[in-house]
């Protein structure tokens, strides 16, 4: 039994019989509860509405309740009486009750729909177009997802995060939401939403979308919110009130040393692949050592550019590879909130560069890996696509082609477990932590923990060569030195052992003379690493 207080509700496509059960109820007084509701499913919001007092057809929205009409209004007339006022409210204006009531007469009187209409309705419903919409407000949701985009993508790196983003968001867009008024999408609304995606894609997913749907909602609350309609609300409920079930696991892939060192031989081995005349540049080549030789974030690595890479003249044939705060900075997006990014610093080994060096990359370039043009660096992209390759992932082509691999999986079939260009951030400190320098593998991999104003006398400061020595001070230089001497031997004498058991199995001529790691000799932890190794064969 309902509570006195409470309507008993039925979801139906409202139909003549509903109103001969209304008038039937009102005459009993036979009510449960308070009353009873038939809600519309044809014209959502539409209610028919019946308590002791009598019936009437009402249009409930998220901001009012109009009442539209006595329960003898037909169904047919009561929609259209529905469509006027909420197109009224859409419009920013109240409903007529005097152009509701002669509507109400008129259909009762048995006036036909078109003369009933122009009697009630005299004025056209001006329905704005998009320009003036998006101008005027109030936004539909796809004007809200359409415009926040637009402000939203040009702040993202280059790479594939853009394109990840618009998707995530766009999933938002469908035959559900697409044309409701963004003050009027509840939190109803947002669950079913999130629910079909999980009915189809996995959580992750759905997670994704939730996200990117609070990032859009929060700017146009806090940047526009009369335009979107959020201005009458005192609180972003979406925040807290459309969750997913899902956390990113942390991977526990932590590819070994012989796997890193394998990788590099079948890069250089297998550089055209898939039967096209294309074949992996040098400056990707470069690029995939690089990482391997310093564990840096992939974002920020492809990048480098040589003027703010510099000779440490305290460990001749060393370098120092620096990056600003807006260069460490990742894509970001999605609402998720990160640490404020830092100016960061490396050294490199003199056989480090020794190693980088036989690649044949365009010493004109600003960058230390320039892509095809070396005005610009090479992408991230690029490098996951050449992980791709290398796992004989297919990739589209024209016409609707595909570039087949048909070597397979190379990584698979050299006993290779397959691991991502953040994997090494996992190796390296777990080698270091081996060699009891953990420390110096933490500083390698993330920033120092600079003092106030630290990190903003750093960035200022950087350019200035008086000021390096507090540059190589501030951000642990030494420190990190001890790690990469230990870390860069360790990948140049797998690296050895595993090509040349790699042409003991397949006897072709490399392309690229073998870079020799540092002779392993016996020295006092902190003192610097040999700086003239040997030349490669």
């Amino acid at each position: 039994m309902a509570a006195p207080n409470k309507w008993t509700r039925e979801r139906v496509a409202i139909r003549k019989p509903h109103i001969d059960r209304a008038t039937a109820l009102v005459t009993s007084g036979a009510f449960e509860g308070r009353g009873h509701e038939w809600a519309d499913t044809t014209f959502p919001g539409l209610i028919l509405r019946v308590g002791r007092q009598g019936g009437a057809w009402h249009l409930k929205t998220e901001s009012r309740t109009v009442r539209l009409g006595d329960m003898s209004m037909s169904v047919t007339a009561a929609r259209e009486a529905a469509k006027r006022s909420k197109a009224d409210l859409k419009a920013g204006k109240n409903p007529s009750k005097d152009d509701l009531r002669v509507w109400e007469e008129a259909t009762k009187s048995g006036l036909k729909p078109a003369k009933a209409r122009a009697v009630a309705f005299p004025k056209t419903l001006h329905e704005p177009t998009e320009a003036e919409r998006r101008r005027d407000g109030p936004w539909e949701w796809h004007d809200l997802v359409d415009i926040y985009l637009a402000k939203k993508l040009p702040t993202f790196k280059n790479g594939r995060w853009p394109a990840q983003y618009e998707r995530h968001l766009r999933r938002a867009v469908d035959d559900h939401l697409r044309r409701k008024l963004v003050r009027d999408v509840t939190q109803a609304d947002l669950l079913a939403l999130r629910n079909r995606i999980l009915r189809d894609r996995p959580a992750s997913a759905a997670a994704d979308t939730v996200e990117a749907i609070k990032a859009a909602m929060d700017w146009a609350k806090s940047n526009e919110p009369v335009l979107s309609g959020l201005d009458s609300l005192s609180h972003p409920w979406w925040r807290e009130g459309v969750q997913v079930e899902y956390q990113s696991g942390t991977r526990d892939h932590t590819p070994t040393l012989e796997e890193l060192a394998r990788t590099l031989v079948i890069a250089e081995h297998y550089r055209a692949l898939g039967g096209t005349a294309k074949e992996t540049s040098d400056a990707a080549l470069a690029a995939l050592w690089a990482l391997v030789l310093t564990g840096q974030r992939l974002s920020a690595l492809v990048g480098t550019r040589r003027t703010t890479t510099r000779d440490w003249d305290e460990r001749p044939g060393w370098k120092i590879w620096t990056w600003t705060a807006i260069e460490m900075k990742g894509p970001g997006g999605g609402g998720r909130r990160k640490a404020r990014p830092k100016p960061h610093g490396i050294p490199v080994p003199a056989s480090a560069l020794t190693a980088l060096a036989r690649f044949d990359t365009d010493r004109s370039s600003t960058f230390l890996f320039p892509g095809n043009d070396p005005r610009r660096a090479i992408t991230s992209s690029a490098m996951t696509g050449l992980f791709d390759r290398l796992k004989g992932k297919e990739k589209g082509a024209r016409n609707g082609g595909v570039t087949v691999r048909p070597e397979g999986d190379l990584m698979e079939n050299h006993g290779i477990r397959h691991w991502t260009a953040h994997d090494v951030r996992r190796t390296l400190p777990a080698f270091l932590d081996m060699e009891r320098l953990g420390g110096s593998g933490s500083a390698i991999l993330a920033h120092s923990k600079a003092k106030a104003n630290g990190d903003q006398d750093a960035e200022r400061e950087l350019p200035a060569a008086i000021t390096l020595r507090h540059y190589i001070h501030s951000q642990r230089i030494e420190l990190k030195a001890l790690g990469m001497e230990a870390w860069v031997s360790a990948v140049l004498e797998n690296y050895a052992r595993e090509k040349a058991a790699f042409e003991a199995r397949m006897p072709v001529a490399p392309a690229l003379p073998e870079p020799r790691a540092p002779r392993a000799r016996a020295r006092s932890r902190g003192r610097s690493a040999e700086t003239n190794p040997r030349p490669p064969r």
